[in-house]
């Protein structure tokens, strides 16, 4: 047995596979009210992680990149 054999269980492709430009055009898209919905649902999860940022900053903060 070749020690690639988990390769084989791959499907080769085919002319026949969708591009993702389709798949991506099709995507469903969230409307206004299940985003605001959804920033509200979280707003308790953003609060935490700001006041874990004042607390500890952020990676990088002390360096300077330039």
């Amino acid at each position: 047995m070749s020690r690639f054999a988990v390769h084989s269980a791959i499907p080769p492709r085919t002319g026949a596979d969708t591009p993702v430009t389709t798949t991506a055009s099709k995507t469903p898209r969230a409307t206004d009210a299940e985003i605001r919905q959804w920033v509200e649902d979280n707003r308790d999860a953003f609060a935490a992680y700001d006041a874990m940022v004042d607390r500890l900053g952020v990676f990088g903060d002390d360096e300077r990149f330039s």
